[in-house]
């Protein structure tokens, strides 16, 4: 595997600033900052009562739950390719 000097982006989330440090290229950490901050956004607008802490923990989970329907139709897809091959191999 080769070694990707780490790149050192700050980016605005939710009017707070942070400092990522990533292999990704800075527009990459860029467009995941900006998908963060807009899904918090979002999820603040419709839980105006709700603390930022509790905002980030509702994204987290939002963000968990894609990311493992993702992970599961991957997984799904994978298996019915390798089963169309071994049918395809029967015939």
């Amino acid at each position: 595997m080769e070694d990707r000097e780490k790149s050192r982006v700050t980016v605005t989330i939710m009017g707070e600033e942070y400092v990522l440090r990533g292999t990704s290229t800075p527009d990459e950490i860029h467009r995941v900052g900006r998908y963060v901050d807009r899904l918090m956004r979002t999820l603040a607008e419709k839980n105006i009562q709700m603390s930022s802490h509790k905002i980030a923990v509702l994204a987290a989970l939002n963000l968990a739950d894609e990311l493992l329907k993702l992970k599961e139709a991957e997984t799904r897809s994978s298996g019915n390719i390798q089963r169309r091959g071994v049918d395809n191999e029967l015939v």
